[in-house]
């Protein structure tokens, strides 16, 4: 004699099976993110470098050094790490990796030969689908450079 549920799942089954596929589909697209994030977060940290290196080359140098920031349509977008006085363009780098300038309070950042900026700056810099986003602060006083990190 057989029983008449030898045929079919279990409710139980099926949640069970349900739940292990969403589990595998949120790891998948995790991992798709994660060069996403990588790419977003090298970006901020070397324009951290190249900002704190501007700054310490008009100390040392005692002259102005300044930070150009050029967003562009769509992706993308540079910056150039420039001397003044004579111009002399040091660096210029490009926005890879889907990562864009997404807005900047100044389309410049100066910095006299004592190190201070010529004002306080906010960079935002995001991913290429806007899920990740980097916020570069600095404050006139302190001239200290922070990341912070925006996950959507």
């Amino acid at each position: 004699m057989q029983s008449k549920n030898s045929g079919g799942f279990t409710i139980i089954e099926l949640i069970i099976a349900l739940a292990v596929i969403i589990i595998v589909t949120g790891a998948v697209f995790l991992a798709f993110r994660q060069p996403e994030r990588r790419a977003l977060e090298h970006a901020s940290r070397q324009l951290q470098a190249d900002i704190r290196y501007a700054r310490r080359r008009a100390v040392i140098g005692g002259r102005p050094f300044a930070v150009f920031f050029e967003p562009a349509e769509g992706i993308g977008g540079r910056y150039r790490v420039m001397a003044l006085y004579p111009v002399e363009e040091i660096r210029a780098v490009y926005f890879t990796d889907g990562v864009r300038l997404r807005y900047s309070t100044s389309p410049q950042l100066v910095f006299h030969p004592r190190g201070t900026p010529t004002g306080g700056f906010s960079i935002n810099l995001s991913s290429r689908y806007g899920c990740y986003w980097q916020r570069l602060t600095s404050t006139v006083s302190g001239g200290r450079i922070e990341i912070f990190a925006i996950t959507y």
